[in-house]
């Protein structure tokens, strides 16, 4: 999902369901959202019962998933949705046209262009709103065909000695069909807002052999079934979709842009204001990120195997560990539990990529993937200060609280606590979007965030130096 929009607001969705959406008191983009991701559940359990791999030939299964792809598109952004086949061609011709040793280059050019000439459009046509549009499936279309692309330039450039296990995993010899490619960025499963699927598990689960795979060898377990993966999740969104409706209008982010209120409230109200607003926001995430895994887990996408006691596990492309980004201990964890399809995608082709100024280098992919609103570049480059200010800090603290598990204990709840008041701080610009609104609320917060990575970073080390490591060097987490 996007917080950009379009001023097209004649979707066929939209002329349908118009009344329906006055009635509910519902926004028509986000109406029209939840009508087509509650077709792709039902089409899902279809395509489980009626389209086995062992019955139908991998071409009926490439249609099924393609076909109903582009007709939801087409429901919910009409004409608009034509910007994924324009894309996803030029990166097909590319990937054609190219050699294997630049592929890669070209297509992540290609696809983050045109996703920059899309979000430059919606912030044009109308900046500021909050509203469902194209630059969302656009912003997982790009992550499939430059994922594609680089497993293409590991696959066919590169010695295999060379990659590293996750390289060679997902290494592409064979440039794809055009039915191939097609089903896999147009495929329903995930078209609206992910998660992303790495083209070699797609392909798996179209022959059916990411079961297979995992059962090969093994009489003793039946084909595992989703249904108590997809029950749970479903339960996940639904829940975060009723908060979603009962707290929004109770915190409205727009507040933080009300000079009146900056003024006369005080830094511990605003803080817990930042805490409530910035919650919500992420309550969207967590109800669209859930719903996109339960269909793509009941078309029996996004099995990985089973767990030690034998039960199946159904986190292939899990988007978010939601109690361990609540409670995580330190910004590396956070980010870790965080949409993980897109942190995995970021460090496979950015941070694994760069040479120099990996963590500088990725965090400006995730701003520029996200589009141009200032408020993004805020978040991304005060994380990026943020990274290097959390590896200073445990460097120079954790080693003196391990001497006992009772201080071990504390120094995890401080760093809990923490992590919170660091992170709301960081985030917030994310949610708000506007330059001037965000730095009007740094000068009301005194700017805490900034001032204590800097003193972390330059000021911390001196004071309390790191212990010397002894053997190998120290492996930070």
């Amino acid at each position: 999902m996007s917080t950009t929009t379009s001023k097209s607001s004649a979707y066929p969705g939209s002329r349908l369901f118009e009344s329906l959406g006055k009635k509910v008191d519902l926004p028509l983009d986000q109406l029209n959202f939840i009508i087509a991701q509650a077709i792709a559940l039902i089409l899902a359990f279809l395509f489980t019962f009626l389209l086995k791999h062992q019955s139908v030939s991998k071409t009926t299964r490439h249609v099924a998933s393609l076909i109903p792809g582009v007709i939801l598109g087409y429901f919910c952004f009409g004409y608009q949705i034509s910007n994924l086949l324009v894309m996803g061609m030029l990166c097909y011709i590319a990937m054609i046209t190219c050699k294997a040793n630049v592929v890669q280059r070209v297509v992540l050019f290609v696809a983050m262009f045109y996703l920059s000439y899309l979000h430059l459009l919606r912030l044009i046509q109308e900046y500021g709103s909050y509203t469902v549009d194209i630059t969302g499936p656009t912003m997982i279309a790009v992550q499939k065909v430059t994922s594609l692309a680089f497993s293409l330039h590991d696959g066919l450039a590169r010695p295999q000695e060379q990659l590293t296990n996750e390289q060679r995993k997902y290494s592409v010899r064979k440039i794809p069909s055009l039915l191939e490619f097609l089903s896999y960025i147009f495929q329903f499963q995930s078209l609206m807002c992910g998660p992303l699927v790495y083209y070699n598990d797609y392909i798996e689960f179209i022959e059916g052999k990411n079961f297979a795979r995992h059962m090969e060898g093994n009489t003793t377990k039946s084909k595992p079934t989703a249904m108590w993966a997809v029950m749970r999740r479903l339960s996940i969104s639904v829940f975060f979709a009723i908060m979603l409706l009962t707290l929004t209008p109770k915190f409205p982010v727009d507040k933080l842009a009300d000079e009146n209120y900056l003024r006369q409230t005080s830094f511990f109200s605003l803080m817990l204001y930042l805490f409530a607003t910035t919650a919500v926001a992420r309550f969207k995430y967590y109800h669209a990120w859930n719903l996109g895994e339960t269909i793509c887990n009941a078309s029996g996408l996004g099995f990985n195997g089973f767990t030690t006691d034998g039960k199946p596990k159904w986190d292939l492309i899990s988007g978010v560990d939601i109690v361990r980004f609540e409670t995580s201990l330190n910004l590396r964890e956070a980010l870790e539990a965080w949409n993980k399809t897109t942190q995995s995608w970021l460090r496979r082709i950015a941070y694994e990529r760069t040479r120099r100024y990996r963590t500088l280098a990725t965090y400006v992919l995730s701003a520029v993937w996200h589009g141009f609103y200032p408020g993004y570049y805020m978040t991304f480059l005060t994380g990026a200060l943020y990274t290097q200010a959390a590896r200073t800090a445990r460097r120079c603290i954790r080693p003196h609280f391990q001497k006992s598990t009772s201080l071990a204990f504390f120094y995890d709840i401080i760093t809990c606590i923490t992590t919170r008041v660091m992170m709301v701080y960081l985030v917030f610009p994310f949610v708000l979007l506007e330059f001037y609104a965000s730095l009007k609320v740094y000068i009301r917060l005194y700017f805490y965030g900034h001032l204590f990575s800097l003193l972390a970073i330059f000021v911390l080390p001196k004071l309390l130096p790191p212990p010397p490591v002894k053997g190998a060097s120290h492996k930070l987490s």
